[in-house]
């Protein structure tokens, strides 16, 4: 049985960040090596087979992953999260959830960082904001180097879901709460005990009020 009063989830991007962090965190990657732009041409047909509804969130996340970070070394990839989670600290997070991260950690809860963004730079955010455990998307590894594939579950949609249902039963006799902006996190909001709209998307806001789903709007 947990000793926390509650387990708290939080998404990160649009909800804690003011921006999407995974095509910040690429774009600044291909600035410092600028050789890579060449590896982008594929990517606005990708882009478009996404929007027609012919690849998956998933498939098109792989793709930008592979343009821009496939065969980059462990060092560098290292140096650049360093530069890119300070940056990222200092003027990329939304004011009012730090007060919400610290108003819950002043409580006792158990901090949780859900989201689907990738792991060579979500562990050392949540380390950074004091999270107590980082569940997010991961990249493959290979000999030291990026491969450009993911290494497990595109943490978005069902498998957000699967994860609140995993902590559901890991505090059975916890109260879940759960923050996020988009509307693919609708359904990860429903099953929690407390599911909030966070600076929802204008979709996500429609569904929400139609479903009468608390909404927030957190000062950037």
């Amino acid at each position: 049985m947990s000793t926390q009063r509650c387990v708290v989830i939080f998404d990160l991007d649009g909800t804690l960040t003011r921006h999407d962090s995974y095509l910040a965190y690429l774009a600044g990657f291909l600035l410092r090596h600028p050789r890579r732009l060449t590896r982008l041409l594929p990517l606005p047909w990708a882009v478009l087979k996404f929007a027609l509804r012919r690849m998956s969130n998933t498939e098109l996340k792989q793709r930008f992953l592979h343009a821009v970070l496939a065969g980059a070394s462990k060092p560098a990839v290292e140096s650049w999260t360093r530069r890119f989670v300070e940056r990222l600290m200092i003027n990329g997070l939304r004011r009012d959830a730090l007060d919400m991260l610290e108003h819950y950690r002043q409580r006792g809860d158990r901090l949780v960082l859900l989201t689907a963004s990738l792991d060579l730079y979500v562990h050392e955010i949540g380390r950074r904001l004091g999270f107590d455990q980082v569940l997010c998307t991961q990249a493959e590894w290979v000999n030291g180097h990026l491969s450009g594939k993911l290494a497990g579950p595109n943490r978005r949609g069902e498998e957000k879901v699967r994860c609140l249902l995993q902590l559901k039963r890991e505090y059975a006799d916890t109260t879940v709460i759960a923050y996020a902006d988009h509307h693919s996190d609708m359904p990860f909001l429903r099953l929690a005990d407390q599911g909030t709209l966070v600076n929802g998307t204008s979709k996500a806001l429609r569904l929400a009020e139609r479903e009468g789903l608390p909404c927030a709007f957190w000062k950037p």
